[in-house]
């Protein structure tokens, strides 16, 4: 439905369709060429008192707070780290409608351009484009190994923030995996543990070089068993997405609690093996099958992860998130593609995790 404000704008240019012309009956192009004349008088027509006014009050331009020198620190960490995956500096833009397509985000949460382009709101998307057209049937043998992308890159996301340390633009390491199904859930459980031991080592690394983050908790989901179980409770996916917000942490608790709803336990952890051998190589780390995690769900759809290492502050934040999804499956259009991507906000780490932080 329209809002309020096109109505308006619509009455008062005397033009009632004027939405429906301009998001429908013009080409791209012609949208293009369009706007970018209007954007161009707009330009002409600026002052500088009124830009720097504009600078000052919206954090959207304010560069961030964090020392170059520090993030610089921490990607040279990571990359070391991702010794298996092959390192990608993005383009800062992706074709207009990417985010939405593939993620259901929002398109007023991304920074939408007047080119038929937006910028990167999350690495991964951009990741999966690249994962896709490597593994386009032209490119690749049937027997061709998976694909691994590394990346380091300043997204921007426009969605309202309250929690502390959440900035409208941050950096994010991000890492993609995309190959063909082998059967049984073996790719799965094999790259999703080449992904949390990337993420355990880099904690280590990161607590030789002055950062502290301590007893992570590696939890591992399955979003079709949890969407199996809340179909038993009588919950809905459209009620799960109306409450929760992968943003705020904490969401899956609150929705449970606020309706006094607990799911009858999970019927077998497909991944029990993977994290008994996982903790036998990460001691210091906590493992836990968890079947009740809500963020994610429409969103992956199988195996995911999230990682809380406890912060110099005492808390456990949730800094790093993964899991698979269908996007390279509706890229190349079959079914056997899997895609498995994470990410970590590297700018929060270095916010809240360096040692003596408060």
């Amino acid at each position: 439905m329209e809002s309020k404000i096109i109505q308006r704008i619509a009455a008062e240019t005397a033009v009632p369709r004027l939405l429906t012309i301009l998001a429908a009956e013009l080409s791209a192009s012609d949208l293009q060429s369009l706007l970018l004349a209007v954007y161009q008088r707009r330009a002409q027509t600026s002052r500088a008192s009124v830009i720097l006014a504009r600078a000052v009050q919206n954090p959207l331009f304010a560069p961030t707070t964090v020392d170059a020198r520090l993030l610089n620190t921490f990607d040279r960490i990571a990359f070391e780290c991702a010794t298996n995956f092959e390192a990608l500096d993005l383009a800062p833009v992706i074709p207009l409608g990417t985010t939405s397509l593939l993620g259901g985000i929002d398109q007023n949460s991304l920074l939408t351009t007047i080119r038929n382009a937006e910028v990167l709101g999350d690495s991964t998307p951009a990741m999966a484009l690249e994962c896709g057209r490597r593994r386009q049937p032209q490119a690749q043998r049937k027997d061709s190994p998976p694909v691994r992308l590394c990346s380091s890159h300043r997204v921007v996301r426009l969605q309202p923030f309250d929690f502390p340390g959440y900035t409208p633009h941050f950096r994010l390491f991000a890492l993609a995996t995309a190959g063909r199904d082998t059967g049984s859930g073996s790719f799965e459980r094999q790259h999703l543990g080449e992904h949390i031991r990337f993420y355990l080592d880099l904690f280590r690394a990161l607590n030789s070089a002055g950062f502290q983050l301590t007893s992570p908790l590696v939890e591992i989901s399955d979003v079709s068993i949890t969407e199996k179980l809340l179909g038993g409770a009588g919950v809905s996916l459209e009620q799960v997405r109306e409450s929760v917000r992968a943003h705020i942490p904490g969401s899956s608790e609150r929705f449970f609690s606020e309706r006094g709803i607990t799911l009858a336990a999970a019927p077998g952890n497909p991944a029990q093996g993977l994290a008994d051998a996982l903790a036998a190589e990460y001691p210091e780390a906590v493992f836990r099958f968890n079947h009740a995690r809500l963020e994610g769900l429409g969103y992956y759809t199988g195996l995911c992860l999230r990682i809380s290492p406890i912060a110099p502050d005492g808390v456990r934040y949730p800094i790093a998130d993964g899991g698979f999804t269908g996007w390279t499956a509706r890229l190349l259009q079959d079914k056997k593609e899997r895609l498995l991507t994470s990410g970590i906000g590297s700018e929060f780490v270095c916010r809240r995790y360096l040692s003596g932080a408060k």
